[in-house]
């Protein structure tokens, strides 16, 4: 059965629920609604604005396909709560969350080269954190992605794309399944380059840009983690810095965000070898990247995803090349 669950979250009966969701959960803060906006709707969530007397609220509702990003939040709150922004009521059940005031925005994609080397450095921060919950992060669901898993992943991956209708925009024909396979061996190559840096999976944004940032008392905070994955870190530079570049970001800046991103791992590897692994690092995060629209996607009619085939068909057939990724994000 297919669902296209922007239409859910344009109803009348949704946003009632959603609306009494909000007032009851800010209700036990002590806190009073006062006005709720609808902010966006997209196939992969809905987003609501709420003025309050304590402040703006802000909170949203996941398609099924992202709701992992209700645990993960949670997780890393306990773990690193001034790298996130704070919760103040989750609903996993119904991929529900509810935060406080996001600060200043950069939806627009633009801001000063150092916001976007906080940015990098915030994450890193927030991955480094997250190291030993990795597990704990699975058990949670949010999907897993590890390296020693990649290849089956991707091998899974393939298979069912081939199963999809022709006209579903994630379907893979013979051909292009058999090309995404004779990278297997690239694949693996680029996976011993991660293994030889011996930096330990942990949380991977999947779609870290300035959008995603928020400036909280004058410091950066890490939302929207739908698309977040337990993989190898660096992946996370794939967006990051393609993102940049695509804002028509100097290659020079691009190095120093970069750098100022690796910087907190140097003491576990040499400079060089950690250039290697983000090479590889992003060179591999297709398989990342194809997962969030798998789940995203899988269910939904042609007719709501179909504007997305000329993002999504690419993400696998260039899988180990850096510079391809990097200029598809």
């Amino acid at each position: 059965m297919t669902v296209d669950h922007r239409v859910r979250w344009t109803s009348g009966a949704w946003r009632a629920d959603m609306h009494q969701w909000i007032r009851v959960a800010l209700a036990d803060r002590g806190e009073t609604v006062t006005r709720i906006d609808e902010h966006r709707v997209r196939i992969w969530s809905a987003v609501l604005r709420i003025e309050t007397d304590a402040g703006v609220r802000w909170a949203k509702e996941n398609h099924p396909g992202s709701a992992s990003e209700m645990a993960a939040t949670a997780i890393a709150h306990r773990v690193a709560p001034g790298l996130v922004l704070e919760p103040l009521a989750i609903d996993v059940a119904r991929a529900r969350l509810l935060t406080a005031d996001a600060g200043v925005l950069h939806e627009g994609g633009h801001a000063p080269i150092a916001t976007r080397i906080a940015l990098g450095e915030t994450m890193g921060r927030l991955q480094r954190a997250l190291e030993p919950h990795a597990d704990e992060l699975v058990a949670a669901g949010v999907p897993d992605i590890r390296p020693a898993r990649v290849v089956a992943r991707l091998r899974e991956r393939v298979a069912q794309a081939g199963a999809l209708p022709p006209e579903h925009p994630l379907h893979l024909d013979d051909e292009a399944r058999a090309a995404i396979l004779a990278r297997v061996p690239r694949v693996d190559e680029l996976l011993a380059v991660l293994a030889d840096a011996g930096i330990p999976a942990s949380l991977e944004h999947d779609d870290l840009h300035l959008g995603n940032a928020f400036e909280v008392g004058g410091a950066l905070r890490i939302g929207d983690l739908g698309d977040a994955v337990v993989a190898h870190p660096f992946g996370t530079l794939r967006v990051l810095l393609g993102s940049a570049r695509a804002r028509g970001v100097a290659s020079d800046d691009l190095e120093r965000i970069r750098a100022a991103y690796l910087a907190g791992w140097r003491g576990r590897a040499g400079g060089r070898t950690l250039e290697r692994a983000a090479d590889a690092a992003i060179a591999l995060s297709g398989v990342q990247r194809w997962e969030a629209w798998w789940r995203l996607t899988r269910d939904a009619p042609v007719s709501a995803v179909d504007e997305y085939r000329p993002y999504v068909q690419p993400l696998l057939r260039t899988l180990g090349d850096v510079e391809a990724s990097l200029t598809h994000v």
